[in-house]
């Protein structure tokens, strides 16, 4: 093809995918397999005008395609799976090729010899398995794994969702198994995205960890026909994720009635005792039962016409008790007693008239979650194929706020959240000349969530104030949790997406376009009903006289409703594309592309003039308007030896945009500044005034004389884009000479062009700049000494401290959602693969992955985002370890079958992952420097014991001298690599890693006689982490919890408290190191059985 005919050609793909785009909106992320080769003749020269035949044989499914005249053919949009006929023919020549399988989102190469002795006249019948998921493929170019029905049939899951399923990629790890979250290459758990037919399932808002909007995966894993994992996949429709995307496609109905029932079941005996790390002794898992029901059926309603398949799965679970108790209980213990707590309920019911009700979860209480979906195939013809699929989840799953190893909540505090997804998802695949075919799909999508608490009442914080027993706070919870008084969320989702493939010669163009429209309701207003906190040595008796220690309520402003608080507002992307593969010879195999992403909004967060004048930024500013050009580039070689052994190199590199959480884009128009303002009081500034009292009806909450209200504020910063990271990389494949072995070697690069972190706009410029060059905004009381004698963590009550002392009291926060373009990371990645022989196959990895970011951004809300982030400076754009790096990872796999009576097989699956642990900081455990956020101060190491660059102290809550509070800070220092090679320094932020942690997880399947030949029974076993089913020490994860080293989230380890300054030097409070924290509120720490049977039709 010439250039001049090729650049021509691209002006007009790119003009005709605006014209598609124009007429229709759009989604992405592929539903469908294909196949394509070249077709010659016993002399190697190409066949033009060959006959190529592709039937699905179970649905009747037929493709007929006519070679061009370099003998190529392509076909497009074919059902994932199989098995698949393709009969090749020209005259008197014929070769069949049957029982092949294809692979979602994977071409087959399928080449062709004809007119030889074997096949004139004659018929050649070759039979494979599923080869285009072989690795040896001239489409696969980046990084990523494909996993069958056979693999989702092989493996353990009690979850029975897809994230299990994709950390059998190598470069996939669950970080959080308690909920869910998986991160790949070491970035954000939000910058996945999971599509199902080509539809994003994804928690659209990006509250969830785990990507999903419910607490299970809305469509049934028994419903999943095949799954795609791509890491750096640079096909040009790829859109909407950084990090990982996990694909998946549902099943079809087929010529046959097909189905099956299934039972799930598991229980509290069916688990492993949790570890109680105070006492270093074991108890019994809190007593639940979860059970999931369902059932899938397909078949013809016209038979090699239309088809349908439906699927309907229960899971009731009531498994969400927390893992924490009073003292004396059986569960972790929390320093709170049990009269405690009695004294709690008595001053609610003599005082108030008021239940809190009891720490204790009541029995019968379940997580209850419905899936329902529907699909329809039609093959309206051989040219022309459609789909259509309906799908519904419903879900009520209760919620136990309040619980760590530091507090306890009452029943008042935990609340029921609703949830209800409904999706539509249409298709429709065309074959308009042998050469040009185009996808359509467009879908919709409609999700609300709200919760229904326990209570109407304010939230009230009992926090009993450390001492020499307790030497640190802890806190009961009661009352109605603070983020749940007005929390209503709504989202629309439209996605459409229209595509052509144009195959001219040895190139295959491929052009079009997307569109998506999410529309938001967003009430995320916080202590609408007021927040109360009492802290002292007896709370209850501060409550009962009705006096705060602190005290926070947000209000409308200017005569205004709450509800003006709320965000309402519409995201869309238009997404327009072209790309050309070119076959340049039968071994290498280049793809160059260019994708354009635009970014609107519409409407604009309500104008805020004063935040303007104040703060020097527009709180109406949005991403609208902006765009990204993604070029895109792949290649695939392969390498020819004498012993038809086969090795290939691939790689290719390119520019993914992905998609902030729209929580974050929606913050500006929460917090305007001008429909609410909040109140709060303290004990230091501002103080809480004496008549202050606590009262429990939330529509009349008081005013606070003499304290203006605080205003809070959202920006986005007029160069904030969506997220986007440049990926590369480079892969080898080579078959070794022993049993059919592949060994792979993989690099791949990432470099953040346009992230996000946070600052905070209303600090008020610093007091003092301290030796290590850490700016504090604590004024002089809060800087002196003599203000933090009393307590270990806070200062004296009365003495004047006031942090961001300095700060615009007209407004609370200010958060500026900044751009940044650092942060990146690498991951090299070793691999050995046995191709299944004899119903035996197995894969080993390692991969050892260095990860970078600014920012962890962990939460939903603005400020969290911002406090969240271990800090030397508050707005520092700092780029450091990745909160979410697994360093070192080895996995491995191992699948056995075999019939031991009759057809009847017995599988075993095993899945082994051994991991560094996650990353953590060594901050001080109070409010070091002033800016108003507890425990997220980087701590300084002097240079050496006694070289008096900081003053040690001794007090009455820790028990230690000066000189012992020394000599125990440098016993932690020197037992810690991150803390000794900091010394003269601050401590960098993720520097120490928790323990490493290892987990079998095994799958035990046999089959039974059916009641007819033709049917059969599957008996299944799942034992999750099943060495510590031989050794209760075994498997456990240990690691620091997100909320230690203060009041903050974040992975942070402490031991010393702030506790003033004196001559310039900073002055330390020494305490016991955080310790670890056994991860078992879901005993994601123990082993655990699960049964399943099924009856299979």
């Amino acid at each position: 093809m010439s250039s001049k005919y090729w650049h021509g050609f691209q002006r007009t793909a790119l003009y005709a995918a605006v014209a598609i785009v124009a007429s229709a909106p759009a989604l992405a992320q592929n539903t469908t397999a294909a196949v394509a080769g070249r077709i010659t003749g016993a002399d190697g020269k190409p066949v033009a005008g060959a006959t190529v035949s592709i039937l699905h044989r179970e649905s009747g499914s037929a493709s007929t395609l006519v070679t061009d005249n370099e003998g190529r053919y392509v076909a497009r949009g074919l059902r994932v799976g199989g098995p698949y006929i393709i009969t090749v023919s020209k005259g008197a020549d014929r070769e069949v090729r049957d029982g092949l399988f294809l692979a979602l989102a994977e071409s087959l190469n399928l080449d062709v010899s004809l007119g030889g002795a074997a096949t004139a006249l004659s018929t050649v019948t070759v039979t494979g398995q599923s080869q285009a998921a072989s690795k040896f493929n001239s489409s696969t170019m980046g990084a990523g794994t494909s996993i069958g029905r056979q693999e989702l049939d092989a493996y353990a899951s009690i979850a029975r969702n897809l994230q299990d399923y994709a950390r059998s990629d190598p470069r996939i790890s669950q970080t959080d198994k308690e909920r869910g979250a998986i991160s790949a290459l070491g970035q954000n758990v939000r910058f996945n995205a999971i599509t199902v037919d080509g539809v994003r399932t994804n928690d659209t808002f990006g509250l969830e960890d785990n990507n999903l909007p419910t607490a299970k995966q809305p469509i049934s894993i028994d419903a999943i026909q095949s799954v795609q994992v791509n890491l750096s996949n640079y096909d040009v429709t790829q859109q909407g994720y950084t990090g990982a995307n996990i694909n998946a496609v549902t099943k079809s109905g087929t010529n046959e009635f097909k189905g099956s029932v299934y039972y799930v079941y598991r229980d509290d005996s069916m688990a492993g005792d949790r570890f109680d790390r105070v006492k270093g002794t074991y108890f019994a898992p809190p007593k639940f039962k979860e059970d999931t029901k369902g059932f899938v059926l397909g078949g013809p309603i016209i038979k090699d016409k239309l088809f349908f398949f439906g699927s309907y799965e229960e899971l009731r679970s009531s498994r969400s008790a927390p893992s924490f108790g009073p003292t004396g209980s059986a569960l972790t213990n929390v320093a709170i007693t049990p009269a405690q707590i009695a004294a709690a309920q008595q001053v609610a019911k003599d005082k108030y008239g008021i239940d809190i009700g009891s720490p204790d979860v009541p029995s019968g209480v379940e997580l209850v979650v419905k899936d329902y979906l529907l699909k329809l195939d039609w093959n309206i013809n051989d040219k022309h194929r459609a789909s259509l699929r309906l799908a519904k989840t419903e879900q009520g799953e209760p919620t136990f706020a309040g619980f760590n190893a530091n507090s306890l909540s009452m029943s008042s505090y935990w609340w029921t959240q609703k949830k209800v997804i409904e999706t539509a998802v249409g298709q429709w695949f065309a074959d308009w000349t042998p050469d040009f075919s185009t996808e359509f799909k467009i879908s919709n999508r409609k999700f609300d969530s709200s919760p229904t608490n326990n209570a109407n009442l304010p939230q009230i914080a009992l926090v009993y104030q450390s001492d020499a027993t307790n030497r640190v706070d802890r806190t009961l919870f009661l009352g109605t949790e603070n983020s749940r008084h007005f929390n209503v969320l709504g989202t629309k989702t439209l996605d459409a997406y229209l595509a052509g493939n144009w195959a001219l010669d040895d190139h295959e163009l491929k052009f079009g376009g997307d569109y998506s429209k999410n529309d938001t309701f967003n009430a995320f207003l916080q202590n609408t009903k007021g927040t109360y906190t009492f802290r002292g040595v007896d709370p209850a008796a501060l409550w009962a006289a009705g006096k705060p220690t602190s005290y926070t309520v947000q209000l409308p402003l200017n005569g205004g409703v709450i509800d003006q608080g709320a965000a309402n507002w519409s995201l869309q992307n238009l997404g327009l594309f072209v790309q050309d593969t070119w076959t340049v010879n039968k071994d290498l195999t280049l793809t160059g592309g260019i994708r354009i992403d635009k970014a609107s909004t519409g409407d604009k967060p309500l104008f805020n003039q004063a935040a303007l004048t104040k703060f020097g930024y527009d709180n109406s500013q949005t991403i609208d308007g902006q765009d990204l050009v993604q070029p895109r580039f792949g290649f695939n070689y392969a390498i020819r030896s004498a012993d038809k052994r086969r090795t290939q190199v691939r790689g290719g590199f390119g520019l993914f945009q992905g998609a902030a959480a729209n929580v974050w884009l929606s913050n500006p128009y929460s917090n305007t500044g001008m429909a609410t303002a909040t109140l709060s009081c303290n004990q230091t500034s501002p103080l809480c005034p004496p008549t202050l009292l606590f009262t429990s009806d939330t529509a009349n909450q008081p005013t606070i004389t003499g304290v203006p209200p605080a205003a809070n504020v959202d920006f986005i910063s007029g160069n904030l884009k969506q997220p986007s990271v440049w990926k590369l990389n480079l892969g080898v494949d080579t078959e070794l000479p022993w049993m059919g072995l592949v060994a792979g070697a993989e690099w791949l690069h990432t470099k953040t062009k346009d992230g996000i972190f946070y600052k905070q706009l209303n600090l008020g410029a610093p007091s003092v700049t301290a030796f290590d060059g850490r700016d504090m905004f604590y004024n002089a009381a809060g800087l002196s000494r003599n203000c933090w004698v009393a307590g270990d963590a806070s200062a004296t009550t009365g003495c004047g401290a006031s942090a961001r002392d300095k700060r615009d009291r007209a407004y609370g926060n200010a958060f500026l959602a900044e751009r940044t373009s650092q942060g990146g990371g690498n991951a090299l990645t070793l691999s050995l693969t046995s191709p299944a022989k004899q119903g035996l196959g197995w894969s080993v990895a390692y991969t050892r992955t260095s990860a970078d970011e600014v920012s962890p951004l962990t939460s939903s809300t603005s400020s969290s985002n911002y406090a969240n982030r271990a800090i030397l400076n508050p707005n520092e754009e700092v780029n450091a370890t990745s909160a979410s790096l697994i360093r070192d990872r080895f996995n491995g796999s191992l699948n056995w079958s075999k019939a031991f009576v009759g057809a009847y097989k017995t599988t075993f699956g095993l899945f082994y992952e051994g991991r560094s642990g996650k990353p953590y900081s060594w901050t001080f455990k109070n409010d070091m420097n002033g800016d108003g956020v507890i425990g997220n101060d980087l701590m300084y190491i002097p240079k050496a014991p006694g070289s008096g660059e900081v003053i040690f102290r001794g007090t009455t809550a820790s028990g230690l001298t000066p000189a012992q509070a020394e000599a125990k800070f440098w016993e932690v220092v020197d037992a810690d690599s991150a803390l000794s090679s900091a010394k003269g320094g601050v401590v960098a932020r993720n520097t120490s890693l928790s323990k490493f942690t290892n987990s079998f997880d095994l799958r035990i399947s046999q089959e039974i006689p059916g009641f007819r030949p033709s049917q059969k029974g599957v008996v299944t076993f799942d034992i999750l982490n099943v060495g510590n089913l031989l050794n209760k020490r075994w498997g456990r994860i240990d690691e620091i919890p997100f909320t230690a080293g203060g009041g903050n989230g974040g992975n942070r380890r402490g031991f010393v408290n702030f506790a003033g300054m004196e001559n310039g030097k900073y002055v330390y409070s020494v305490i016991g190191a955080d310790d670890y924290e056994t991860r078992q509120a879901r005993g994601e720490s123990q082993w655990a059985v699960q049964v399943t049977v099924r009856y299979e039709f």
